[in-house]
C-alpha cells in the first residue's frame, strides 16, 4: 500500500468524525449528550475511561502518552496489559520445590540438620550425613570441578572448615540407605583476601578519600523487558517503589543484541569489538580484560561473582570463560557440580532438592552481604535459567525476588548498599518478537537502582538528577559511569557532557540526548522520527476536531456551566514514527566478525500525531497526542491533553482541576459548583 493511499484511508476514517460533529452543532446539549454516539467505530476519543475524573483515584487508569518525552527522543508508553498481549502470555504462580527431600541447611559456616523434617518426612528414620567439598579443577578451568574427600559421618550440626566453600551432602537412613542429597555454598572470610582487602582499602581511603563507601550489588535477570516486569513481577515492582523508593530508569535502552554484548559495555565501558575480542578468540580466557569489579577489588572491596545455568554463562557460552576466578567468591564449581547431579533436579530443572535454583543464588548474595556487612564488598550476580526460555515463569520469579528484597531490607543491608536490579534485554524469541510491542520490549529491559535511605537525605541534588534521568534515554554505558562514581564517591552533582557516550546517572542527562549521542544503533533505537505536517491539511483539521470532541465529552457532566468548544485553528501537527530499521529488523548474526543485521518485512507500528490547536469560545490553546494503530485501524488519544495558555477567570464556575483547563464558563459570574476532584 502506498503512503498516499494509507494517508487517504486515515483521512477518510477521521472524516466521519468531522461530518458527525458538524451535524451536531445545532445544540451543544445534544453534542454533550450524544457525542459518544457520533463517533465512528475506529475513533477512540479517550485512552481509558470517559468518566475517570468522577471515580475514586484507585480506579483511574494511567492515560498513556510518551514513556520518554524529550525534544529528540519520544518513546510511546505502551500498555503492558494490552489484551493482545495478555491473551498470549499467562502468569505463573509461585514455583514450589517439594518433590525432593532435603534435611540439611546452613547458617553462616554451620551445616545444620533439619530435625523437624527428619521427624515429619522420615519418621525419625535417620542415621547420618557426610559431605564432600567441591573445588575448582586442577587446570583452573571454568569447565572443570573436582570433589574432595568424604567427611566423617555426622548426626548433628557441624562447623564447616573455612577452606570448604561449596559442599555436596549425602544423608542416610537406617532402613533405606541414601535418602537425600543437597548442595550448599558456605561464605566465610578468607585469610588472604582479608589481608589484601584491608590493606588496599586503607590505601583507597588515603588516595581517594571517598565521601561515602557504599557496598554494591548488581543482580541481573535474563530476558525481562520493562513492560514484562510490570505485568509479571508486580509484587517485586510494588516493593521496589513503595518500600525501597527505587529509581526506575524507564528509558533504559539496550545497545546490542544479546547478554554478552550488553554486559560488556556495562562492566568494561566499551563495545565488545572495542575491547579487542572477537570470535576467533573463543579459546582465550577473559582474565585480562578491565572489568569494573577489578576496580572495586583494587580499592579493597571483597568481590563476588555468581551465575546459574553454567552452560549458558555470559563468558562461557561459546567462549573460554576465566582461567583465574574473576572474584574472591565465585560459585562456578558449585554450579557445575549441581548441573551434573541429575537426580537432585525437579520442576523442569528449576528446583535443586527443595529449593529454587534462583533462590539459592539470591541466598548466596544475602549470605555474602551478611558476612561482610561492615566491610566493603561488591557483587555481580546474573540469573538466567528461570526467565530465559519462558516469559510466563517471570511470574514465578516474582516470588523469589520479592522474598530476597524483603530479607535484604529486614537484615539492614540496604543501609549501606547500592543495589542495581536489571535485565540485559527483553524476550528475543517467539512470535511476539515480530510485533511492534515485541520490538519495543526487546530493546527496553528493566532497570532499578536502590540507594540507602541516608543517601536521599544527604544528597538531594543527586536524588533530583536520578529522578530526572528516570525519564531520559539511558544505556549500559551510563551504568558503567555510575558505578565508577559510586566507587570514587564525592557527592558532587556535576554537569553532564552530551557528547559522552556514557553519562553517570548522578548527573542530569541532557534532554537533547539522541540515540547518536548514546551510540545506540538505528535498529536498536526506539526514539520516534519526527516530521512536521501541513497544519492546514485536511488530516490536521480532522485530528484537531477529534481532540475537541474528546474535550467536549469530558465537559458533558458540567454542560450547564461550560460552553461546548469548537476548533478554531490547528497551529502545528508533528507526525512521529518508528524508524524503518527497527520496524524491519529480523535478527543479527555474530557479535564482531562478519556481524550482520538481517532485515525483513516491515512490521505495522503506530503512527503518533502531536497536535497544537486553539478553540472557541475563549481561544484556549491545547496540545494533545493522537495515535493511529494500523493493526486495528483505530485512532486513540494518548496521555493527557495539556492546556498551554492561561485560563485565568474563564473557568471560575468549576472547581474540578481537570475540567478547569477545558471549561469556558457560560456565565463568567457564576459561582463555582462543587464538583468531585
Amino acid at each position: 500500500m502506498s503512503v498516499r493511499t494509507m494517508v487517504s484511508r486515515r483521512q477518510a476514517k477521521l472524516l466521519y468524525l468531522l461530518i458527525f460533529t458538524s451535524v451536531s452543532t445545532f445544540s451543544f446539549l445534544i453534542l454533550f449528550r450524544d457525542s459518544h454516539k457520533l463517533l465512528p467505530h475506529n475513533i477512540q476519543l479517550i485512552s481509558d475511561d470517559a468518566a475517570s475524573w468522577m471515580r475514586p483515584a484507585e480506579h483511574i487508569s494511567h492515560k498513556r502518552g510518551f514513556l520518554l518525552d524529550t525534544p529528540h527522543c519520544k518513546i510511546p508508553d505502551l500498555d503492558p496489559l494490552d489484551i493482545s498481549v495478555m491473551q498470549k502470555i499467562k502468569r505463573r504462580g509461585e514455583l514450589l520445590c517439594f518433590q525432593k527431600i532435603s534435611i540439611t541447611y546452613t547458617e553462616g559456616s554451620v551445616l545444620k540438620l533439619n530435625r523437624t523434617k527428619i521427624e515429619q518426612k522420615l519418621g525419625g528414620d535417620f542415621k547420618y550425613c557426610q559431605y564432600q567439598p567441591i573445588r575448582r579443577g586442577p587446570k583452573n578451568s571454568d569447565f572443570v570441578f573436582v570433589y574432595g574427600g568424604v567427611s566423617n559421618a555426622f548426626d548433628h550440626d557441624i562447623l564447616v572448615p573455612p577452606e570448604n566453600e561449596f559442599l555436596r551432602v549425602h544423608c542416610y537412613s537406617h532402613s533405606d540407605g541414601k535418602i537425600a542429597t543437597n548442595f550448599h555454598a558456605v561464605v566465610t572470610p578468607k585469610e588472604d583476601v582479608e589481608h589484601r582487602s584491608d590493606y588496599l582499602f586503607k590505601q583507597h581511603l588515603k588516595k581517594v578519600a571517598p565521601k561515602e563507601t557504599y557496598n554494591v550489588h548488581m543482580i541481573g535477570v535474563d530476558s525481562v523487558s520493562r513492560l514484562h516486569f510490570i505485568r509479571q513481577m508486580q509484587q517485586t515492582r510494588q516493593f521496589l517503589h513503595e518500600e525501597l523508593q527505587a529509581f526506575e530508569m524507564s528509558g533504559y535502552n539496550k545497545v546490542a543484541d544479546n547478554t554478552f554484548v550488553n554486559i560488556v559495555p556495562m562492566m568494561v565501558g566499551k563495545f565488545v569489538h572495542e575491547m579487542g575480542w572477537n570470535e576467533t578468540m573463543s579459546d582465550r580466557p577473559f582474565d585480562e580484560y578491565p572489568f569494573l569489579w577489578k576496580n572495586f577489588s583494587k580499592a579493597g572491596y571483597r568481590t563476588l561473582y555468581a551465575e546459574d545455568a553454567p552452560k549458558m554463562a555470559i563468558f562461557v557460552y561459546a567462549k573460554e570463560g576465566f582461567h583465574t576466578p574473576p572474584a574472591d567468591y565465585y560459585n562456578r564449581p558449585l554450579a557445575l557440580a549441581m548441573e551434573t547431579q541429575r537426580d537432585i533436579w525437579s520442576r523442569d530443572h528449576h528446583c535443586v532438592a527443595d529449593r529454587l535454583e534462583t533462590t539459592m543464588l539470591l541466598d548466596y548474595v544475602t549470605d555474602f552481604s551478611r558476612v561482610f556487612k561492615k566491610k566493603p564488598h561488591f557483587g555481580f550476580t546474573f540469573i538466567t535459567r528461570l526467565t530465559h526460555d519462558s516469559q510466563e515463569l517471570a511470574g514465578s520469579a516474582d516470588y523469589a525476588y520479592l522474598k530476597f528484597l524483603k530479607r535484604f531490607k529486614d537484615e539492614g543491608h540496604f543501609n549501606n548498599t547500592v543495589l542495581i536490579l536489571y535485565s540485559d534485554h527483553g524476550y528475543r524469541f517467539g512470535t511476539m518478537r515480530s510485533s511492534y510491542m515485541g520490538k519495543v520490549e526487546e530493546r527496553l529491559p528493566f532497570l532499578y537502582l536502590i540507594f540507602p535511605p541516608s543517601f536521599r537525605n544527604k544528597y538531594p541534588q543527586l536524588v533530583k538528577n536520578l529522578r530526572i534521568n528516570s525519564r531520559r534515554l539511558t544505556t549500559p554505558f551510563d551504568i558503567h559511569e555510575t558505578l565508577k562514581d559510586i566507587l570514587y564517591f564525592d557527592g558532587a552533582a556535576r554537569k553532564a557532557d552530551i557528547s559522552s557516550r556514557g553519562i553517570s546517572l548522578f548527573r542530569e542527562i541532557p534532554a537533547e540526548r539522541t540515540c547518536d549521542h548514546a551510540q545506540i544503533l538505528p535498529h536498536w533505537c526506539l526514539c520516534l522520527e519526527q516530521k512536521r505536517l501541513n497544519a492546514n491539511s485536511r488530516l490536521a483539521k480532522l485530528i484537531g476536531n477529534a481532540v475537541v470532541d474528546h474535550i467536549n465529552a469530558q465537559l458533558m457532566p458540567v454542560s450547564h456551566l461550560c460552553a461546548g468548544l469548537r476548533l478554531h485553528n490547528v497551529s502545528e501537527v508533528v507526525q512521529m514514527e518508528s524508524n524503518e530499521k527497527v520496524l524491519r529488523f529480523s535478527d543479527t548474526f555474530h557479535d564482531v566478525i562478519n556481524r550482520t543485521v538481517v532485515y525483513g518485512a516491515k512490521t505495522e507500528a503506530p503512527v503518533v500525531y502531536q497536535v497544537t490547536l486553539s478553540t472557541v469560545p475563549g481561544h484556549a490553546m491545547f496540545e494533545a497526542t493522537m495515535t493511529y494503530d494500523p493493526s486495528v485501524d483505530t485512532y486513540k488519544l494518548g496521555g493527557d491533553i495539556s492546556r498551554i495558555n492561561a485560563y485565568s477567570d474563564q473557568s471560575l464556575c468549576v472547581n474540578n482541576s481537570l475540567l478547569k483547563k477545558f471549561c469556558f464558563c457560560l456565565d463568567t459570574g457564576h459561582s463555582p459548583e462543587q464538583t468531585e476532584h
